[in-house]
């Protein structure tokens, strides 16, 4: 309730662009190893993203879900993760997750660390069961960064 202290989410979005790159990076690697020891990350989200303010670490936790392929949702909508950056194979019974679910919330991750969102259009997402991106007029990259994230989530 004390308006003086920033959330970490407030305080990454000021760090400079050239810093939340370099986390994205992290996000690159990592997922590429999960993907070549053969997993996929299930309930991956910005809440499994520890970053470290004074020595601008970036560590991943919270990765007790990930599973061996192959990987199939037999849950329905019930998958796990939250509806703010989930794929649109994780809210269809049947549907396999694989690599490119990673992709598309790697995507999403990106578009959080770069976009910028109204409450509405992060609310939409929850009522929708669909991640929206933000325009490219909230986008703080180049457009071909834009172009490439882009094509990361559509579905």
């Amino acid at each position: 309730m004390d308006t003086t202290i920033k959330s970490p989410k407030e305080k990454f979005m000021q760090l400079a662009v050239n810093e939340r790159l370099k986390a994205v990076d992290v996000l690159f690697s990592f997922l590429q190893n999960v993907n070549e020891k053969g997993y996929i990350a299930v309930d991956f989200y910005d809440g499994s993203i520890m970053y470290d303010f004074s020595t601008n670490r970036t560590t991943i936790c919270d990765i007790d879900f990930f599973q061996k392929v192959p990987v199939i949702n037999d849950r329905g909508t019930e998958w796990f993760g939250t509806k703010r950056f989930k794929a649109p194979e994780e809210y269809i019974k049947g549907s396999v997750i694989d690599e490119q679910t990673n992709i598309f919330t790697l995507g999403a991750l990106i578009f959080e660390f770069f976009g910028f969102f109204s409450d509405e259009e992060i609310r939409q997402r929850y009522c929708n069961n669909q991640f929206r991106p933000c325009s490219y007029s909230n986008w703080q990259l180049n457009s071909e960064s834009y172009q490439v994230a882009i094509k990361a989530v559509n579905s």
